[in-house]
C-alpha cells in the first residue's frame, strides 16, 4: 500500500512540474524592452534572494532529513530544527506575497509564490509527523517532495538566468 501511494505521488509530482514550469508562451511575455529593463532587474533581484533563501531553508530541512534517516536525529530534534525554519519560511511567503509586480509577471510572480508555499507546506506536513513521538516519520514522501520543490525551483531559477542574459544584452544594446 505504501508503494502505491508512493507511485501515485510521484505521478502527481511529475503532473505538478509540468503544470507549473514556464512554456514558451510564458517566456514570450517577459520581454526585455528599455521601458521594463530596470524594474525586471529590480524583479530579478529579488527573485534571486528569495531563491537563496529557500535554499538555506530547504538545505536545513534536507540535512534534518539526512538526520532522521541516519537516525542521528530523534523526532523530537528534527521537530526543533524544523520550527526555526517554519518561522524563517513564513517571512519568506510574506515578503513575497509583499511585492507589487507588473502584470506581465504576474503568471511568473504567481508561480513563485506556489512554490515557496508548497515549500512551507512540505515544512509543516513534516514537523506534524516529528511531532508525534509513537510515529515514524514517513522519510520517502517527504524525501520525494523536497526534490520535486528543487527541480522546480531550478527551472525557475534557469528560466531567470535567460532572463538575465537578456538584460545584459539589452543593456549592451541599448536600441533594442
Amino acid at each position: 500500500m505504501k508503494k502505491f501511494a508512493f507511485i501515485i505521488l510521484c505521478f502527481l509530482m511529475i503532473g505538478t512540474l509540468s503544470a507549473c514550469s514556464f512554456g514558451k508562451d510564458d517566456e514570450a511575455k517577459v520581454k526585455v524592452t528599455e521601458e521594463n529593463r530596470a524594474y525586471l532587474e529590480e524583479y530579478n533581484k529579488s527573485l534571486q534572494g528569495t531563491i537563496e533563501d529557500m535554499n538555506s531553508i530547504l538545505g536545513v530541512y534536507n540535512n534534518g532529513l539526512d538526520g532522521i534517516y541516519t537516525q542521528e536525529y530523534s523526532n523530537e530534534q528534527f521537530a526543533k530544527v524544523l520550527k526555526e525554519q517554519i518561522k524563517e519560511s513564513n517571512a519568506l511567503i510574506k515578503s513575497v506575497e509583499s511585492l507589487n509586480v507588473k502584470p506581465e509577471l504576474f503568471q511568473v510572480h504567481q508561480q513563485l509564490l506556489a512554490l515557496v508555499n508548497r515549500s512551507h507546506q512540505l515544512l509543516l506536513n513534516t514537523i506534524d509527523e516529528a511531532n508525534n513521538p509513537d510515529q515514524e516519520i514517513a522519510k520517502d514522501p517527504f524525501r520525494v517532495e523536497f526534490l520535486a520543490i528543487k527541480q522546480e525551483q531550478a527551472v525557475i531559477a534557469n528560466d531567470w538566468k535567460v532572463l538575465a542574459q537578456q538584460l545584459v544584452a539589452a543593456g549592451e544594446n541599448p536600441e533594442e
